[in-house]
């Protein structure tokens, strides 16, 4: 997908991490600007003891964001910030198929111990202050976005307990191992924000509705699909008739389990945060 992304997506990601620069900037001195200005410094190490958010905070951890997209739905985004100062991040073009990017790297603190830098999209640098259970990204001063781009601009830890946000790998199927024919593996991710789910069922990409209850419960509803065939449509099959069966659920760290009343899991999920 890295090709995919080409340049004028590459641009248009660099417009909205780098600080919400205006969109008449060339792409050039878009990313020389943000260099220039968020590029962390290395002869900064040393990080101050005091009470931080360094050292005083769980910043370890998965965190999710949406970000408007120019030519699709929205741009989901995962960013995982692990304990030895490295970083995943996950994005997609959401309602298109294999659009799934995936950085790697490493990221900085400064010394104030409040503060993270790293290069995201080749060597363009964001910065980030790292607050309880979230990251506020900074303009290239160093301060807070503010106005109709500051929800462009955040990223907020997901709760492990919690379902929803999480990308749910399919596993099993009453209790046989999920294997597939195609390049994409079946999937579900529940949506907080409207109570839809959305994923790829083998063959093609499906979306509905959720609803949680109390006691673990959980319903799928209204359930749709494209109708594409391939040699995975008995997996498809299987996979939406056990969302439509499925009552409750349990969860252990990251697996997942959809249940049919107090029967045998109808299927077994894993997060994925890559």
């Amino acid at each position: 997908m890295e090709k995919g992304l080409g340049f004028r997506h590459s641009c248009f990601l660099v417009i909205l991490l780098g600080g919400w620069i205006s969109l008449s900037i060339g792409c050039k001195n878009t990313q020389k600007a943000a260099v220039g200005s968020n590029r962390p410094d290395k002869k900064i190490q040393n990080v101050d003891n005091s009470h931080n958010s360094r050292n005083s905070l769980d910043w370890a951890g998965v965190y999710a964001g949406k970000m408007p997209c120019d030519d699709c739905a929205a741009i989901n985004a995962e960013l995982t910030l692990n304990a030895d100062d490295t970083y995943i991040l996950r994005y997609e073009y959401e309602g298109k198929s294999d659009s799934t990017v995936i950085k790697t790297g490493t990221f900085q603190w400064d010394a104030t111990g409040s503060k993270i830098s790293m290069n995201l999209l080749a060597d363009t640098g964001f910065t980030y202050q790292v607050i309880e259970n979230g990251l506020d990204q900074l303009d290239q001063n160093g301060q807070p976005i503010e106005g109709a781009a500051s929800n462009l601009s955040k990223f907020r830890k997901m709760d492990e307990h919690k379902i929803e946000e999480k990308y749910w790998k399919l596993t099993q199927i009453n209790g046989q191992p999920v294997q597939f024919k195609g390049n994409k593996e079946p999937h579900m991710i529940l949506k907080s924000a409207d109570s839809t789910v959305r994923g790829f069922a083998g063959c093609n990409g499906f979306g509905g509705h959720f609803e949680l209850l109390p006691g673990n419960r959980i319903r799928f509803s209204k359930l749709i699909s494209t109708m594409m065939a391939c040699p995975d449509l008995s997996l498809e099959t299987s996979f939406l008739k056990l969302l439509e069966k499925a009552d409750n659920y349990t969860q252990h760290g990251d697996t997942l389990y959809l249940n049919k009343a107090r029967m045998a899991p109808l299927a077994q999920f894993v997060a994925v945060y890559l």
